[in-house]
């Protein structure tokens, strides 16, 4: 695969895989003393990938009470469920992004608990961590080890509520799933290749989601696609297309979809339908393509915003080539205060 360290990725995941006692024992005293809820808090990326989450919930806990918010949001807002018995939950991989910061500083400062995943230890979202957890990563990789890192943080608050019987199951399956995820790239290697080199000129192009990659339309479009490549892209949720961007689909416009594998299919399917009348370019990107390691369709449900952002980071990396643009390049971002 091109400019790809397997390596490098299997010690990047494996690395994360392996956090699972420490954060293990971080929810269970946090549920031995109790707390009124769980709030995900993040920014850009790592706002995004709390969304799958939500859904998991959403879809499967009737106890939990979780809220997805942005942190510099949150903080101005003042949330009205927010107090000293809360759980907040960020990651991070710099460790100083400075709306991340402010976050976790004010829910020390109101008393609440926090967990925090970092990739870089000694920084300072470390000062404000009740329970850390740190394992290297890097952006390429880095979704993988904030989903690890968050799906058996979730997993294990819904087993202590009674909620997840199947827990210990799905996290002894879990320890095998770095080289599929490996196979899962290769699978897509040529179809990224192919579709790069025809859309190193795109101007403009939609990214469509719902469910449990709703989240990765978001991150997609605005972290990779506009962060990255400076290219100008829609996220649209495959419930809402029909409600104002369907107007701008046009013969020449490309779509990316992700389809993941849970109750929101036929949305996609209904999108699909539509836009196929109208352009042939409609990419696809599906998790059920994918060969995992796990016994029971939920287990694939969960993993599928992982997977999903394991495939298209292969898309990334090409689109770096043929654009001669490295995904490391800002004009803005970082570059000075603002």
């Amino acid at each position: 695969m091109f400019n790809f360290d397997i390596p490098r990725y299997e010690k990047v995941v494996n690395d994360a895989i392996a956090l699972r006692t420490a954060i293990e024992a971080a929810v269970d005293k946090v549920c031995a003393e109790g707390y009124s809820n769980l709030f995900f808090i993040g920014c850009g990326g790592t706002y995004a990938h709390t969304l799958p989450m939500k859904y998991w919930l959403d879809t499967t806990s009737a106890k939990i009470e979780m809220h997805p918010v942005i942190a510099k949001e949150f903080v101005s807002m003042g949330h009205k469920r927010f107090t000293k018995d809360s759980v907040c939950i960020f990651s991070s991989r710099s460790g100083n992004t400075k709306e991340i910061v402010e976050a976790a500083r004010f829910c020390k400062e109101a008393g609440a608990r926090t967990i925090v995943y970092v990739s870089n230890d000694n920084t300072p979202i470390c000062d404000y961590a009740d329970y850390k957890v740190c394992s290297f990563a890097e952006d390429d990789c880095l979704c993988e080890a904030i989903y690890t890192f968050q799906i058996m943080l979730l997993g294990r608050f819904l087993k202590n509520a009674g909620e997840f019987d199947q827990y210990d199951r799905m996290m002894t399956e879990y320890e095998q799933l770095t080289p599929y995820l490996i196979k899962g790239k290769e699978l897509y290697e040529e179809r990224c290749r192919e579709m790069a080199e025809k859309h190193k000129d795109m101007d403009y192009v939609m990214v469509v989601g719902s469910g449990m990659l709703w989240g990765e339309a978001y991150d997609y479009a605005m972290c990779i696609l506009e962060e990255m490549q400076w290219i100008r892209t829609k996220s649209i949720h495959a419930a809402e297309f029909f409600h104002g961007t369907l107007e701008l689909l046009e013969k020449d416009v490309p779509m990316i979809m992700l389809y993941g594998e849970d109750e929101t299919e036929p949305m996609m399917d209904r999108v699909k339908a539509f836009a196929s009348h109208i352009t042939q370019d409609i990419n696809i990107f599906d998790t059920s393509e994918v060969e995992l390691p796990f016994s029971e369709p939920l287990f694939r449900k969960i993993v599928s915003p992982l997977v999903v952002y394991a495939i298209t980071e292969r898309l990334s990396c090409h689109l770096e080539k043929v654009r001669n643009h490295p995904l490391t390049t800002r004009r803005y971002y970082r570059q000075f205060d603002y």
